[in-house]
Parts: structure tokens; C-alpha cells; sequence
């Protein structure tokens, strides 16, 4: 039996779950992103409403404001969105147990198994769909086919607030008239490469010489664009449970004083944690210092994040925050522990100031994670995070030169 999968996406999460937190907004063009007043904040969610005026997700705020002056400007609540997400989350664990988060406000189900609770796979997405709009009153968008893409592509194809099945067998039928666009891994260049040599659609990709579309792809990416045109795609839900926190700590031989001593360990602490995040594509609001003291009285020290994130930079500068805190007890310390929680799946909006800074950290943690993932953790340490910033270490580092000059 061929299996059915169900893709869900929520319409236009964020600006929806603010129109339900607030309903006199509703109708009203929301632009939900950043800081309305600051230019380099982007958009990470518009209206329908909104969208009508040309705004769109990842535009600079300065630009939607001009598109849209009459727009509704929102800054994130992630930790909102979240909470949001785990609620639609045990919504469709009603449904299947065989659940796959996609992002935030997207998810896999395998619905096998479920459909003969139901009277037919129609029945059981307007259940989903009906359930979500009246606890969170929001609405959703439901794709079915044989595999995860067709599903998404399904879906994409009649948001808001639509449902559309792909029978087994239809996949290659239905994606034919499509734009080559709608296919994984065609972006905006590849799909001008594309389009440059009349290359325009699903089925013109399946009447193009494979060894064409090599030369403007290479091999792999053109055996791959082909495969997703004949509605080739997987079927695998990956299911997992989303933890409460994730958090590492460390007791020492004999009870300690020195904090210069403590900030290395916490760092690496720290470090294990970021790289434990990654691995199950989540990121974390809260971070919590723990201090245990050697008359096992337990302190903790917590900082809430402007936005999610799974970037070590990023929690060792809320960490170095917390340890100017915990610095305050003049007592010997036993214990140390650092606890990231309000975890939510990876949906990173950076702020346009910060993106290029940002992608490039990101860039080196994926490639530092691939090290420690065939190496083990400790074959790679972040040394030059551990110092206060870049201009701090090479004042140190000349102030050491000079006294060595004398």
C-alpha cells in the first residue's frame, strides 16, 4: 500500500496568531518582523493583507513601510509563537503518532495508518484544519500525496486556508504545468539559468536532455531536478520528541572561588549545549546560569533572547552577561551548569544588519559540527569565542608583545 502523507503549513503564522491574540486587527494589512523603527529590522511574517501591497517575508521593514504605510507593525514574540506550535503540535498528534516538524508553523505526517478513523483522507484533513482554527483561530493549509514534496507543493499551490490531494500515481500529471520554480532546489538563479534556454515549467524540465541541463547544473543537480519532476521524493517521517531544555553542567574536584576559572568551563559547557541544539534543528529564548555552592545552596540566572538562536556567539554573549551576575556571592562554588529552554524548531529571522555577520556564522558552526560529528566534540574548541571580543584579545595580544619588547 502506497503510503499517504499529509503537509500542513499555517497561513501566514506569525500575523495570524497576533490577529487571534488581538482580533480587532483582523482584515488589516500586519506586518510582523523586527523593529518597526529601525531600517535594517526585516519582515518575518505579512497579512494576506498585507501581502497585497507587495510585502513579503525577508524584506527590509523601510521597504514594506513604504509598499504599505498603512500597514500594522509588530515586532516578534517568538516565545508566543512557540508556545503556539507546541499546542497545533499535540493537535496532530491526535491524528498520527508519525509526526515531522518542518519549521515553526510546518509538519510531515504519515497518515497511513489513521485514515480509516475518518472517512476518507478528505475527512481527516478538514478535521485537522477545523481543529486548529477553533482552539488557536488561525487556518491552515493541507497538502496529501504519496511523498513529503508533492504534499508541499500540494499545499503551497492553494494557500490560504485550502486543501488538495494528489492521488498515488497523479504526482508526475499534476506538477507537469507547474512552474520549474515550485521544485526543491531551483532558486532564483538556477531558475533564470533555466528559463534563458526556454526552460519554464515541470514539463519542459522532463523534455530537456539530461545531459543539458548537467552542463547548466552538473550532473547530480540535473539527476536530482529530474527525479523531483516525475514527483520522485521521500516518504520517511522522521519522528522526535521535542525536549523541555537542554542543559550541561559540571562539578568540580574541590569547591572553587576563581570565576576566571569558572568562564572557560562555562563557555565549553555552553559550546555543547549550542552544538546539541543543532543536531536536533531547534533553537533556545531562555538561557539559565546554575551555580551550586559548596553549602549546596543553588542559585540561577536567567536571560530571555531578543529573538531564537542556535548560535554559540550568540549564547556566549548572553552567557558572559549572567556570570557578571553570578560573581555577586563571595561563597566557593561546587557546581556550574548552563540550561538553555523555550525551544522552538529553527525558523532564524535575522535582522538585515546582522545577516551577513550572522550566515557566516552559521556557515563555520555547520562545518565545525561536521568535524565534531566524525571526530567527536572535544576535536574542535571555539578558543577565540572564549575572549571578550575580537579588539579585546589584540589589545592583550600587543600590550603582551610591548612587555616583551622591553
Amino acid at each position: 500500500m502506497s503510503r499517504r502523507i499529509l503537509h500542513i503549513d499555517m497561513d501566514a503564522f506569525f500575523a495570524s496568531v497576533e490577529t487571534a491574540l488581538n482580533p480587532v486587527l483582523r482584515g488589516k494589512p500586519i506586518i510582523v518582523g523586527g523593529n518597526a523603527d529601525d531600517a535594517r529590522s526585516v519582515v518575518s511574517s505579512a497579512s494576506y493583507e498585507a501581502r497585497r501591497y507587495g510585502v513579503r517575508s525577508a524584506m527590509p521593514i523601510a521597504q514594506a513601510r513604504r509598499l504599505c504605510p498603512e500597514g500594522i507593525f509588530i515586532p516578534c514574540s517568538h516565545g508566543i509563537y512557540g508556545e503556539v506550535s507546541r499546542r497545533i503540535e499535540a493537535i496532530l498528534e491526535t491524528v498520527t503518532p508519525f509526526i515531522q516538524m518542518a519549521s515553526i508553523d510546518e509538519a510531515n505526517l504519515d497518515i497511513t495508518g489513521s485514515i480509516h478513523l475518518f472517512k476518507n483522507e478528505g475527512a481527516l484533513a478538514v478535521h485537522v484544519k477545523k481543529s486548529i482554527e477553533e482552539q488557536e483561530h488561525i487556518t491552515a493549509t493541507v497538502g496529501i500525496a504519496s511523498n513529503k514534496m508533492v504534499a508541499k507543493i500540494a499545499a503551497n499551490t492553494c494557500k490560504p486556508d485550502g486543501y488538495l490531494s494528489i492521488d498515488t500515481g497523479m504526482e508526475r500529471a499534476f506538477l507537469a504545468p507547474l512552474s520549474v520554480e515550485v521544485l526543491p532546489g531551483v532558486g532564483p538563479n538556477t531558475r533564470e539559468s533555466l528559463e534563458s534556454r526556454g526552460i519554464m515549467t515541470v514539463r519542459q524540465v522532463l523534455e530537456t536532455p539530461e545531459p543539458l541541463l548537467a552542463g547548466l547544473m552538473g550532473s547530480h543537480g540535473a539527476r536530482c531536478l529530474l527525479d523531483a519532476a516525475m514527483g520522485m521524493g521521500s516518504d520517511t517521517i522522521e519522528t522526535r520528541q521535542m525536549p523541555k531544555s537542554i542543559s550541561r553542567e559540571t562539578t568540580f574536584s574541590k569547591d572553587e572561588m576563581d570565576w576566571a576559572k569558572f568562564e572557560p568551563v562555562l563557555f565549553r559547557l555552553a559550546e555543547q549545549c549550542a552544538y546539541a541544539l543543532r543536531s536536533e534543528g531547534l533553537e533556545t529564548s531562555r538561557v539559565t546560569l546554575k551555580v551550586r555552592y559548596s553549602d549546596f545552596q543553588t542559585k540561577t540566572f536567567a536571560t530571555s533572547l531578543p529573538e531564537p538562536t542556535a548560535l554559540d556567539s550568540t549564547l556566549l554573549r548572553a552567557l558572559r552577561e549572567l556570570i557578571s551576575k553570578g560573581r555577586g556571592r563571595r561563597a566557593r562554588v561546587r557546581l556550574i551548569g548552563v540550561n538553555l529552554s523555550v525551544l522552538s524548531y529553527n525558523q532564524h529571522q535575522m535582522e538585515l544588519f546582522n545577516r551577513e555577520r550572522e550566515e557566516k556564522w552559521e556557515r563555520t558552526m555547520r562545518s565545525v559540527d561536521a568535524v565534531r560529528d566524525k571526530l567527536g566534540f572535544g576535536s574542535v574548541g571555539l578558543g577565540s569565542a572564549l575572549g571578550k571580543n575580537t579588539k579585546d584579545n589584540r589589545s592583550s595580544r600587543q600590550k603582551k608583545n610591548r612587555r616583551s619588547s622591553k
